[in-house]
């Protein structure tokens, strides 16, 4: 009797010896029972369905996706049809036909205040005074000259802040 030159492999080292595929106890029909159940053509029976989860995250409703007009674009009674079907879908399908919103344009520029020039106590005064001035005239609306005011007013926090800093260190 020959000699043993070796132990048997490891259990870890077993998973690199092929095997077959389908064990003993995988099923190679469905299981009429569960609730995935499936006919005899394969196809799921009704009342069960193929997806019990549901649509994943992140996935958009196929019922609010809104078609690229660039890459396949509808004649107009397509488009018409289309939008009489699903009319929320107007606003998604105007901003592919129109140009981009234009970039709003700074009241403080149009006004030609300088934000990041003003220094000194009579530089805020004189910028508040020409805000006040445009909208008294109607040039700007009060909600603009307020934002332009918080922006001045947080301009002048922080050159305060920095001239108290300056004099601690200093």
């Amino acid at each position: 009797m020959p000699d043993v030159i070796c132990d048997p492999p490891d259990q870890p080292c077993y998973s690199l010896f092929p095997r077959p595929r389908i064990q003993e106890y995988q099923k190679l029909i469905p299981d009429p029972f569960s609730s995935r159940a499936r006919d005899a053509r394969g196809r799921f029976t009704e009342g069960s369905s193929g997806n019990p989860r549901g649509r994943p995250r992140g996935i958009p409703n196929p019922r609010r996706r809104v078609p690229n007009l660039v890459a396949r674009p509808l004649s107009a009674q397509a488009l018409s049809d289309f939008l009489d079907r699903k009319p929320h879908l107007l606003r998604a399908l105007a901003a592919q036909l129109l140009p981009p919103p234009l970039p709003a344009i700074d009241p403080a520029d149009c006004l030609g205040v300088d934000l990041s020039s003003l220094r000194t106590n009579e530089d805020f005064r004189q910028a508040l005074g020409a805000i006040l001035t445009a909208v008294s005239h109607g040039e700007i609306a009060p909600a603009e000259a307020a934002g332009i005011a918080r922006r001045v007013r947080s301009r002048m926090r922080a050159l305060r802040r920095l001239a108290r800093l300056a004099r601690r260190l200093g």
